[in-house]
């Protein structure tokens, strides 16, 4: 495994990318510039969801029931992992089992003191760091929030004449960038592989355009940015190295046709490290390269998931 940088940017329409509990579920915005974020929580939970269309079992991060009843932590991974054995071969098992253990890591509680005298289990717990890291996403633009009242299909009560009132915020337009790093050594401790890797990206590409929720249906994938490097070296920050091109305010901007990607900061940066890389990679829904294939460099590599 060598390490790698990753940039990926990705948009949506009249949509709520990632809501603030603390907000009542409104779109994260940063109050004092007006960018619209969204946490490394829910890039690595659309990754997940992806993955578990196709085999639920790779994934150790999600939620486990038993009689109806959503199990904590200790009692999920008893459902998957033999708890007893020694504390290594617990970690073999968890690595060789779930891919999103060996990406993204984890803190897995396992047993406390008392369980642990009484029942003859070993290890209290176990942690792995991800080798795959994902920052706070950030739109490239100052975002318009939009505020919306409706009625429900039912009333609040069985005696209650009116229906019920629903509020809720969402975005008109954004687009986001999204940066990673892949670390070789953390890589080595989980076992994380290219394939693995290349599921992980795959997941992340597809899965941001399949999340067919009533809040998230329209996102799309619009460019993926691979950098392999030769050794330890990495350029670093490249979400903060592109920018949007457009005659529109930001709040006035409502689709990928409004702008082009201003890439030439990015390339500037790249080039200063052209001795590291090893390859650049890079994926591109038509639209977006349609607007801005002029200014991707002639030595990115086209690819496919």
């Amino acid at each position: 495994m060598k390490k790698k940088e990753i940039l990926f940017l990705w948009d949506g329409e009249n949509f709520n990318p990632n809501g603030d509990m603390l907000r009542d579920n409104a779109p994260r915005i940063d109050d004092e510039t007006g960018i619209a974020e969204v946490t490394d929580v829910r890039i690595k939970r659309t990754i997940r969801d992806e993955i578990m269309k196709k085999d639920e079992s790779a994934i150790f991060i999600k939620e486990y029931k038993r009689d109806e009843n959503i199990l904590d932590c200790k009692s999920a991974i008893r459902e998957v992992i033999n708890v007893r054995q020694e504390k290594i071969e617990i970690e073999k098992e968890i690595l060789s089992k779930f891919i999103d253990i060996r990406a993204f890591g984890g803190v897995l509680p396992i047993s406390d003191k008392d369980e642990m005298k009484k029942e003859g289990i070993k290890t209290a717990g176990i942690q792995f760091v991800g080798p795959i890291q994902f920052r706070m996403s950030r739109s490239l633009h100052r975002v318009a929030v939009e505020h919306i009242k409706g009625t429900g299909a039912f009333a609040s009560g069985s005696d209650k004449a009116n229906k019920t009132f629903r509020e809720e915020d969402f975005l008109n337009y954004a687009m986001f960038a999204t940066y990673g790093i892949v670390d070789n050594h953390s890589a080595k401790i989980t076992n994380l592989s290219e394939d693995d890797v290349k599921v992980i990206l795959g997941a992340l590409w597809s899965g941001t355009k399949n999340l067919i929720t009533r809040t998230k249906m329209g996102q799309m994938p619009r460019f993926m940015l691979v950098i392999t490097y030769k050794n330890d070296t990495f350029a670093g920050d490249l979400n903060n190295c592109v920018a949007i091109n457009s005659s529109k305010e930001d709040i006035e901007i409502r689709s990928i046709n409004d702008f082009t990607i201003d890439f030439s900061r990015l390339k500037a940066k790249l080039t200063r490290y052209a001795q590291e890389i090893e390859k650049i990679e890079y994926m591109s829904d038509f639209d977006f390269e349609q607007n801005n294939r002029s200014q991707f460099d002639s030595n990115w590599i086209k690819i496919g998931f």
